[in-house]
């Protein structure tokens, strides 16, 4: 598959394209997500908003960067962490009481292994680890054993637990979407025409899986790549504008044979050291060639052909 990569060697970093200078006020996430999409969001919001006239779907919630970014009429978004899902159900319904439970921890490693050491046996107090479990341990993985225990170690990163107006401001955002602990093919499958879905899944390439982040007890496989694919291409079939990041590599191009994609470079942000983060080159795959991209930004864009 040498020959569909080397089809894109011309294209250029897409951050140079230009985004939407009539954006909404933008509202960055309060979670703190590896592989999150805050860095893209600008430009996606520019790619996703002339395509979607009814209802965006997530159904790799993560931060929800991109949803916040975009802020649309109505969204569903889903994730298979049950805690994750959870947390946004409750930041919605009780933010201000979220933020009080959380301002009640320290940014201290003694603090730190107390909480994660704990059990809540409510929504709040749930939410309220949850979140400060992020935002203070090393480089805000959400990672778990064998067991099903959270296992990160602190991060003694010295960051602000949260803002009490970011947090009330996501739950503003939040009571415009339906809330769903979900696999993504059960929620892909009921987007429609004039609908827009963007899915960021956990990155792999056949022969390899995503041992890095486990949400449950099981791993997005290969197989889930490809099921991925197909459910997403069945979503094109039925008008829906379908977008997906990946890695720019051949396995996860070959899925989508006739889609467009743009190629992405960015230097990886799990390493606190400079001189570990390697340049990462990621693919935005796309359903059809945007709407949004004028003569100039067209260039950027490439057919996938096999």
């Amino acid at each position: 598959m040498s020959q569909i990569l080397a089809h894109f060697h011309d294209v250029t970093r897409a951050t140079k394209m230009p985004k939407d200078n009539n954006a909404r006020t933008r509202c960055p996430p309060f979670l703190k997500w590896p592989g999150g999409k805050r860095w893209l969001a600008p430009l996606l919001s520019h790619i996703l908003t002339p395509e979607l006239s009814k209802v965006y779907f997530e159904p790799f919630a993560g931060a929800a960067a991109v949803f916040l970014e975009l802020s649309p009429r109505e969204a569903v978004l889903s994730d298979t962490n049950t805690l994750l899902v959870e947390t946004l159900m409750t930041v919605r319904e009780r933010p201000t009481e979220v933020v009080e439970r959380i301002w009640k921890f320290t940014n201290t490693a003694e603090c730190y292994y107390s909480v994660r050491a704990s059990t809540p046996r409510t929504s709040l107090g749930r939410a309220a680890r949850f979140i400060y479990l992020n935002r203070t341990c090393w480089g805000g993985i959400y990672r778990l054993n064998h067991r099903g225990d959270f296992n990160v170690p602190f991060g003694n990163s010295g960051r602000r637990l949260c803002s009490q107006a970011v947090v009330r401001e996501v739950a503003r955002r939040l009571e415009l979407a339906h809330l769903k602990v979900s696999d993504f093919e059960v929620v892909i499958s009921q987007a429609k025409s004039g609908d827009v879905v963007y899915a960021d899944p956990p990155y792999t390439t056949r022969g390899e899986n995503n041992g890095f982040v486990r949400y449950n007890e099981s791993l997005f496989s290969w197989s889930d790549q490809m099921r991925l694919a197909a459910t997403s291409r069945a979503a094109q079939r039925r008008g829906v504008f379908v977008a997906i990041s990946g890695l720019f590599h051949s396995d996860v191009l070959s899925l989508y044979p006739g889609w467009w994609v743009l190629r992405l470079s960015r230097s990886s942000r799990i390493s606190r050291e400079r001189k570990g983060r390697k340049l990462i080159h990621e693919a935005l795959i796309l359903s059809r060639r945007p709407k949004c991209a004028s003569e100039r930004e067209a260039l950027h864009f490439r057919q996938i052909k096999l």
